[in-house]
């Protein structure tokens, strides 16, 4: 007669539940410290440097956590997060060649005669062509709703943003007064200012200049549609903060009274 076997069974080795809520509650630390590295205030460093991911990244990473950069902030990686808002104004539709052109020059590239897509350059990001009517300064219904696509984006927002006018040279050829070409393109440049403040922009961050018939779309433009191109106003939003001209208080002599403080009392012998 066999003898029964009275080894124990193994017992089945299973994970205790406590584990799960352990590796909830780590992977919800790592994500926290991710977000607090990502948003920490500026001038924090880590290690030897602050931060050495490019600025597109930190970028990214922060638009992904829905972060919304404070209009006063001088950290790079906001000023980049507002000029990547402009790149993404949708162009409108309307006459012309697109905006095409073959002159090997920085920002005349676009799809558009009214509005362009803003492209990066070394100090600002080229924004909203609006065109105007030939020896006009009047917007026009679709150059209005191209600004209110630029307002909306740059509203809040403490950067400096350029208005440029333009004239076209078959307005003001080159026998007529030169003065003449130039106001026209402040007065453009002028409107359009104007039009951004009733928007809700800040008039602190507007620079209105006028650039007479000195930088052409299309130096040679025989069309009607091709001359309109040249006929306009720019905007462009810059990566100056508007904080960086106004006098800290720091900087001032210690015998000179802050601006609008009350002249103390004179002396009575």
């Amino acid at each position: 007669m066999s003898k029964s076997c009275k080894c124990k069974e193994v017992e089945c080795e299973e994970c205790p539940e406590w584990i799960f809520t352990l590796a909830d509650l780590i992977m919800c630390m790592m994500g926290l410290f991710v977000i607090l590295w990502v948003l920490k205030p500026e001038g924090t460093k880590t290690g030897q440097q602050a931060s050495e991911l490019p600025i597109e990244v930190l970028a990214a990473i922060r638009d992904a956590f829905k972060y919304l950069p404070d209009p006063h902030s001088q950290d790079p990686v906001d000023v980049y997060m507002l000029q990547k808002k402009l790149e993404h104004i949708n162009p409108l539709k309307g006459p012309g060649q697109g905006g095409r052109t073959n002159v090997p020059r920085r920002g005349a590239e676009g799809t558009d005669p009214d509005v362009t897509s803003l492209r990066p350059s070394r100090h600002a990001i080229t924004g909203g062509r609006v065109l105007f009517a030939p020896h006009s300064a009047a917007l026009e219904p679709h150059a209005r709703a191209a600004l209110d696509q630029v307002a909306q984006l740059i509203r809040g927002h403490r950067n400096v943003i350029l208005v440029k006018g333009h004239v076209s040279r078959e307005e003001f050829p080159e026998d007529d007064d030169a003065q003449k070409a130039m106001d026209l393109s402040l007065q453009r440049a002028q409107a359009v200012a104007a039009y951004l403040v009733s928007a809700g922009v800040e008039p602190e961050i507007l620079r209105v200049q006028g650039c007479s018939t000195f930088e052409p779309v299309m130096l040679r433009a025989y069309t009607p549609d091709g001359r309109a191109q040249n006929r306009r106003a720019e905007v462009e939003a810059t990566d100056i903060l508007v904080e960086q001209f106004r006098d800290s208080p720091q900087s001032r002599p210690a015998s000179s009274p802050a601006a609008g403080a009350p002249a103390p009392p004179a002396a009575h012998h």
